[in-house]
C-alpha cells in the first residue's frame, strides 16, 4: 500500500468513526424525543443519511439498473447476493429496513455498535437456536409491516456465481402477505470480503480512490410459493440480476481520471 493509499485510508476510517458516532447519538436522541412510530421513522431517516454519507466518503459509485423500489405499503423482503459489507449500506440506502446479518458483525469496530443500534438481527448459522431466534425476530418485523434485508447465500463470496439460497431464510414469511424485492450486486474485482478480517478489509478498501459497484433491481413480487421453491426461484432471479449488473458495470467503465 502506497503512502497516498495509507493516508486516504486513515482519513476515511476517521470519518467513519466520527460520522457513525454522531449518527448514533443524534438518532437516538431524536428517537427518544419523538417516541413511538414517529421516533422510529426519524431513526430510519438518520440511518439512510448515514448510509449515504459513508458511501460518498468511501468513494462508492453505484450504477443502478432497474427502478428504485417505491415506499413499501406492507411487509417486504429484500433479497440479494452478498459480496461485501458495502452491500448492507447500499441496500439500506435503496430500501431501508432491518438487516439479517452474521453474528460476528456485532463485534466489528464501530459498525458493530451501529448495527446493534439499528436493530440488526444477528444469526450464527452454525447454531440452530440462533437461527430459530432470528426467524422469530424477522417474522415479528414482517408482521409489523417492516422491511427485512436478507443475503440468503449465508456468507460473502468472490465472483458473480450466486450460491444456493437457504430455504430457512424464507421461513419467517410463511403465511404472511410479503412483497419481495430482488437485487443483484456486481463489483470490480478485488472488492469482495473473503479470507481476511474486517479491519484489514476496511483499510484495503478505504485506500482505493473509489469503488465501483452496479446494483440491478428486479420487479417486486409477492412471495406465494413454498420456501424451498422460493429459494430456488429467487436464486435464479438474483443470478440474472447479477449478470445484468455486471453488464452495466462493464458498459460504464472506470470514471475518467480514476485508477484502481
Amino acid at each position: 500500500m502506497t503512502l497516498l493509499e495509507q493516508t486516504r485510508g486513515s482519513v476515511r476510517a476517521a470519518v467513519l468513526i466520527g460520522m457513525t458516532a454522531c449518527m448514533l447519538f443524534a438518532s437516538e436522541v431524536h428517537r427518544r424525543m419523538l417516541g413511538g412510530e414517529a421516533g422510529e421513522q426519524a431513526f430510519a431517516r438518520w440511518r439512510s443519511a448515514w448510509a449515504q454519507g459513508l458511501l460518498r466518503t468511501f468513494g462508492v459509485r453505484v450504477t443502478l439498473r432497474g427502478q428504485r423500489p417505491r415506499e413499501p405499503t406492507g411487509a417486504r423482503l429484500v433479497i440479494a447476493n452478498h459480496r461485501s459489507p458495502l452491500d448492507i449500506l447500499i441496500s439500506l440506502e435503496l430500501t431501508g429496513g432491518t438487516v439479517l446479518s452474521r453474528a460476528d458483525l456485532a463485534g466489528w469496530p464501530v459498525l458493530g455498535k451501529a448495527a446493534q443500534a439499528a436493530d440488526t438481527i444477528f444469526v450464527d448459522r452454525a447454531d440452530p437456536r440462533s437461527g430459530l431466534a432470528a426467524i422469530r425476530a424477522m417474522r415479528a418485523r414482517l408482521k409489523r409491516k417492516g422491511t427485512v434485508i436478507l443475503f440468503p447465500e449465508g456468507g460473502t463470496f468472490e465472483g458473480d456465481e450466486v450460491r444456493a439460497f437457504s430455504a430457512g431464510a424464507f421461513a419467517a414469511a410463511r403465511g404472511l402477505d410479503v412483497e419481495v424485492v430482488p437485487i443483484g450486486f456486481a463489483y470490480e474485482p478485488g472488492c469482495e470480503f473473503v479470507h481476511e478480517g474486517f479491519r484489514e478489509y476496511l483499510m484495503r478498501m478505504s485506500g482505493r480512490p473509489n469503488v465501483r459497484v452496479a446494483a440491478a433491481i428486479g420487479r417486486p413480487q409477492r412471495l406465494v410459493t413454498k420456501r424451498s421453491q422460493a429459494a430456488v426461484a429467487l436464486q435464479g432471479e438474483v443470478q440474472a440480476l447479477v449478470d445484468q449488473a455486471r453488464q452495466a458495470l462493464n458498459q460504464h467503465g472506470p470514471p475518467k481520471g480514476d485508477t484502481a
